[in-house]
């Protein structure tokens, strides 16, 4: 595609599918470099216009996405709620004036697409919780999930089946010891799981400003090989088809897509949350990589997923009601899977701990990965690397405990999501899973 010149009609076509790729690997000087040229060759281009700003934010360069997305507003107010979402999360206090009224305006049309009353219902509700107005930005935030679960019906009940299953093969399936081979060399995995929003970039940015350490992020090379050697299907049947010709096989892919990441360093993170779903599979291929597991305040976590825009929704989180049975249903798991954990590969990694005392915090976790301390770590904030995650704003700053209760203006309003709370099942797990070095995994 780079070398298609702009004679040819397919050209402009051409450099935003360029660019697009760019983004997807990450590469994002590039990217801006085509949809800047691309921009100022069609200024009246708003689509082209709107993946710049995008791509800005995604990056974590705020005050270029918060810029293109007030050009955007300039032009044309009403063109998307997006720039209207991306500035409402990156920098509330830079929302232009009117921009209630444009909202307003876009939730009221009953022919406005779906995911577009998600974005408007979201940029809403996060300038009602900055101005304080918490009942009235957590209505906004259930209008936008009514809005995405009718556009994206979520079978719950067949969820719920699933994690149980999970459940009960969480130590019935043997873990194969003999799966390695002589030659393997490069670099080796670290994976680090949670559910969303529980410190798995906070977790991942440390370690990656060590030497020794890539720091991947949410890559799917583990779940490509996965579905490569066993075939697609519910995480249960695909586990159920791994056997020891099977481990192999996907271990040999996933160390080689490793190698591709970073082939000089020790270690390649997957910093992937919803690999918990995996970690039976992971212990079957991997069962010499250390496995991180995050989490924080039950309410904390379940809030959090709520109230953050996911470029791809989590649709389990659409009813709060839902969203409890859900995580009841991780706790359960990961319940399972450290009592299975005979081998003391997997961490438990409470956030609270980390932000409270990161030092000591981090430096065991370090070594339960087979890592010296490196001071650096504490320092990640410095790296420029970019966290294409929720947290992307969060990772860019030191560490702090700015998110520890947050989700207590919120308590109020809660309703089905506060039995948590009170769940002896979850309190007793929570309580039991503090930070902890079972055994150096590496």
């Amino acid at each position: 595609m780079r070398a298609i010149t702009p004679e040819n009609p397919k050209f402009e076509d051409s450099q935003s599918l360029l660019a697009r790729i760019y983004l997807h690997q990450e590469q994002h000087a590039q990217a801006f470099d085509l949809l800047e040229e691309y921009v100022a060759r069609n200024a009246e281009n708003m689509s082209v216009r709107m993946l710049l700003a995008s791509s800005y934010a995604l990056a974590g360069e705020a005050e270029k996405a918060v810029a293109a997305c007030h050009r955007i507003i300039e032009l044309d107010p009403s063109f998307s709620a997006q720039p209207y979402l991306i500035i409402s999360f990156m920098r509330p206090q830079s929302m232009p004036e009117g921009a209630c009224g444009v909202l307003d305006a876009m939730l009221d049309k009953a022919d406005i697409a779906k995911g577009e009353r998600y974005k408007a219902a979201f940029a809403r509700a996060k300038i009602e919780e900055m101005k304080g107005n918490m009942k009235e930005a957590f209505d906004l935030y259930r209008l936008g999930h009514s809005a995405n679960r009718s556009e994206r019906p979520f079978d719950m009940p067949r969820e719920l089946m699933e994690l149980a299953r999970l459940r009960d093969m969480a130590g019935s399936v043997p873990v194969l010891e003999d799966v390695s081979s002589e030659n393997e060399d490069g670099p080796r995995p670290i994976f680090i799981v949670g559910m969303p929003r529980s410190g798995t970039t906070l977790t991942e940015r440390i370690l990656g400003a060590h030497p020794d350490v890539h720091a991947a992020g949410e890559i799917g090379d583990f779940a490509k090989a996965v579905i490569d050697v066993v075939g697609r299907g519910q995480i249960s049947d695909q586990l159920a088809r791994i056997d020891a010709k099977a481990a192999k096989k996907i271990r040999k892919q996933y160390l080689a897509a490793l190698k591709a990441y970073a082939p000089e360093k020790r270690f390649v993170t997957n910093k992937t949350p919803a690999n918990f779903l995996r970690v039976e599979m992971i212990r079957r291929v991997f069962p010499d990589a250390p496995i991180i597991h995050t989490h924080r305040h039950p309410l904390a976590t379940c809030l959090s997923i709520y109230t953050t825009p996911f470029s791809i929704p989590m649709r389990y989180s659409d009813d709060l009601g839902e969203l409890a049975d859900y995580y009841r249903g991780y706790v359960g798991l990961m319940n399972a899977s450290f009592e299975a954990d005979h081998n003391g590969q997997l961490y438990d990694l409470s956030y609270e701990d980390l932000v409270s005392d990161p030092e000591a915090v981090a430096q065991d976790y370090l070594a339960h990965c087979g890592l010296d301390w490196h001071p650096g770590c504490l320092e990640f904030y410095r790296a420029g690397k970019v966290a294409a995650t929720a947290s992307m704003i969060q990772v860019r700053r030191p560490i702090n405990q700015d998110s520890v209760e947050k989700w207590q203006r919120f308590e109020p309003f809660i309703g089905p999501l506060a039995s948590l709370a009170d769940d002896p099942y979850v309190q007793q797990w929570s309580a039991a899973r503090k930070s902890s070095r079972r055994a150096v995994a590496a």
